[in-house]
């Protein structure tokens, strides 16, 4: 077996436009030097020159010597700050309008209290603890791999069209892996091994750096949304507006992706559990080269942060405890069909399992007890993969620095098959959802990526992490989601805490220290 690793336009679509493997080729143990060519059917790349060699040192060493122009194309244009931009135009004109339920726009004019803001989240990475990785042998009649990956078929069926064999002739190990998050769900790893192994004629293995993971991702979706709610002189809610622009994850893999209104956007945030005679939600594409895709929760991290925080700003605004508001709002038990073409009938939102998780969490974590100076406690409750999850958090501040010093869970999966594995995935969801919160964003300049590995990036270590408790409601329901729903209620359960604690509302992520000042 041989290893290779690749050199990618550091550019988002960048290709190759020439390059020369002599001083590459001259260090010892590699082997040789060829392109790999993009491929947009079953993995989305944009190709390279990739650098075989003995060992994976020497690959990466050749890589280093490797001398290649790229053509970096329209992208190199791009950035963060673009990006705002666009987001700020669009949001200034009203978008397509996907739900309208009453009149939100009269009933917000004639308010006895408005409440608007605007939420702000970022492009952010996978950071699987494992780089992507992926080892491929092909042979005249059939092809094997060993890949960590979260859709196995989805890499044989790439295999078999690098090695044009038909898929039955592929055979795929599916390894265990280091975190996939959703980013194992690409192929495009995988390609570039297919790739690479057929030119060679050789099993292969190609191997990412910490920088090649950080920097060639597909990202969440960065976003901006406004709000308004209205609030009647009895603290009633009487119209909820949601404006988001976004760089959406349809838009990147198809026309008819970037033609779709943009519910896949908003998931559930679109069905609302908070009883309100006039809804509106609007939506406007904002364009970008940056590669996106599935993010542990996908839309929900966004739609679950703006969401849960806005209704805590309504809570406030009225004079109401943020618990007792939720409740009220939510009211008697009912189910409500999920919103939008192709909602799942058979999975509404029982809003009798929601109160019941915001109920258990806010008892846990002694929700109304008092708290010492510069201390809070924050809660929020969301709907989604079919299960319900709330979290308590406890923060203290001083200085415009925080500390989460306790987050308690509940959750409503329906029949919790293995308690200890729902548990294990709670907790790692909100140490995933907390390094979202307070950590680093992903940003743009000239089309590339800025961070490239741990020190600019940085994760929740450790000696970070709070005590995280998790309380599974007992059910005869039907087993449902757990590896994702607890990641949207974390980033608002922390904003609404330092609210509590500070009086400062951060409506961006991830939390920044002037945003405390």
């Amino acid at each position: 077996m041989l290893y290779a690793v690749i050199a990618r336009c550091p550019v988002f679509e960048g290709k190759v436009a020439s390059f020369d493997g002599t001083k590459a080729k001259a260090v010892p143990g590699v082997r040789d030097v060829f392109e790999i060519k993009t491929s947009g059917r079953g993995a989305s790349t944009s190709g390279g020159v990739a650098v075989l060699a003995d060992n994976s040192w020497a690959a990466m060493q050749g890589r280093k010597a490797l001398e290649v122009k790229w053509d970096e194309g329209e992208a190199a244009n791009e950035s963060s700050e673009e990006l705002r931009r666009q987001f700020l135009e669009n949001a200034a004109k009203p978008g397509g309008v996907l739900r309208n339920d009453g009149d939100a726009e009269a009933a917000l004019a004639a308010a006895a209290k408005k409440v608007e803001a605007v939420y702000e989240l970022p492009f952010a990475a996978h950071v699987c603890m494992e780089p992507m990785n992926c080892t491929v042998q092909i042979g005249p009649d059939s092809a094997e791999a060993w890949v960590p990956s979260q859709g196995p078929q989805w890499a044989q069926a790439v295999i078999a069209e690098a090695a044009k064999l038909p898929p039955e002739k592929v055979a795929v190990h599916t390894t265990l892996m280091g975190g996939g998050f959703g980013r194992r769900y690409q192929a495009d790893f995988v390609m570039e091994a297919a790739q690479v192994a057929k030119i060679s004629g050789k099993p292969v293995m190609v191997l990412w750096t910490r920088e090649d993971d950080m920097q060639h991702d597909f990202y969440r979706p960065a976003s901006y949304h406004k709000l308004a709610g209205a609030l009647d002189n009895e603290g009633k809610l009487t119209a909820y507006k949601h404006f988001q622009t976004s760089t959406s994850i349809a838009a990147k893999w198809s026309q008819k992706g970037a033609d779709d209104p943009g519910l896949g956007e908003f998931g559930t945030g679109a069905t609302i559990p908070y009883a309100t005679p006039n809804i509106r939600i609007e939506y406007t594409l904002a364009h970008s080269s940056a590669p996106r895709a599935w993010w542990r929760s996908v839309e929900h991290s966004s739609s679950g942060f703006v969401m849960e925080s806005f209704i805590d700003e309504l809570a406030h605004a009225s004079g109401q405890d943020s618990l007792a508001f939720r409740l009220k709002l939510i009211g008697d038990s009912r189910k409500i069909p999920q919103f939008g073409e192709g909602r799942e009938e058979d999975h509404p939102l029982d809003t009798g399992r929601l109160k019941g998780v915001l109920q258990l969490a806010a008892e846990k974590a002694g929700w109304g007890k008092p708290l010492p100076k510069g201390q809070g406690r924050g809660i929020a409750g969301f709907f989604s993969f079919f299960s319900y999850v709330a979290a308590v958090a406890d923060v203290s501040s001083s200085n415009s620095a925080f500390k989460v010093n306790r987050i308690v869970c509940a959750v409503d999966c329906g029949r919790a098959v293995n308690p200890n594995g729902v548990r294990a995935q709670v907790e790692s969801a909100a140490i995933y959802a907390l390094t979202a919160t307070v950590k680093d964003a992903i940003t743009v300049e000239h089309g590339r990526v800025v961070q490239a590995n741990f020190n600019d990036y940085s994760m929740i270590r450790m000696k970070e992490a709070p005590p995280i408790e998790v309380y599974i409601v007992p059910s005869t329901e039907a087993p449902t989601g757990i590896g994702e729903p607890t990641v949207p209620v974390i980033a608002p359960a922390i904003c609404n805490a330092i609210f509590s604690a500070t009086g400062k509302r951060l409506r961006r992520l991830p939390i920044r220290h002037e945003d405390l000042a």
